[in-house]
């Protein structure tokens, strides 16, 4: 089997970015290549429900165990009805990070307001935190969660674009150029070298 390039892991059986955004939204965000053309992604990570699933579990959002529940007890049509609001949600997330909102603002904002009102206070030994009900969009909504703390923090101002893949990473210090550059950091410079050397 041919080795994966760089910025790829197999995780449980399915392919997935390496998290390089410094923040789990804008890993989500990542998980399709191209977001330079708005055409249909060379590349889609988020191939079904289940993926998606392992892709929370692997960025940390979500333990492995209710990775494992949800795929258990997942209807086929829910899942797919919640895969695609989230990759339409993914989609319209981009827009409105990158400044590019257009109709994109109030979709997203409706789907986080959804995902806080859902939110729950629960004790459990002796700590205090908040949850969302475990069901198919749970996934989902955590994400919305944090995106609206995010778009709604000090954050946001630190989001920056991969000039080459479009790609989102925070870069608070300002020294950051590529999302990645062992991927498009070195291309970049390759492509450089070449025209130079012509």
């Amino acid at each position: 089997m041919n080795a994966l390039p760089s910025h790829l892991e197999l995780v449980r059986g399915v392919v997935l970015p390496k998290p390089v955004g410094a923040h789990p939204v804008l890993d989500f965000v990542n998980t399709r290549s191209e977001w330079t053309s708005r055409a249909s992604a060379r590349t889609e990570w988020l191939t079904s429900y289940e993926a998606f699933l392992i892709w929370n579990a692997y960025v940390g959002l979500q333990s492995s165990a209710l990775t494992d529940r949800l795929i258990e007890q997942a209807d086929p049509v829910e899942a797919a009805r919640s895969l695609r609001t989230t990759l339409d949600f993914r989609s319209d997330l981009y827009d409105v990070l990158t400044g590019a909102a257009g109709n994109a603002f109030e979709p997203v904002a409706r789907l986080v307001e959804k995902a806080s009102g859902r939110l729950r206070l629960v004790r459990s030994d002796n700590k205090i935190t908040w949850e969302l009900p475990e069901d198919v969009v749970l996934p989902l909504h955590h994400l919305a969660v944090l995106a609206g703390e995010l778009l709604t923090g000090a954050s946001r101002e630190y989001v920056r674009t991969c000039p080459s893949c479009g790609w989102l990473f925070l870069n608070p210090r300002g020294r950051r150029r590529w999302c990645s550059m062992a991927t498009c950091g070195n291309r970049a410079k390759a492509r450089a070298h070449a025209a130079r050397v012509r």
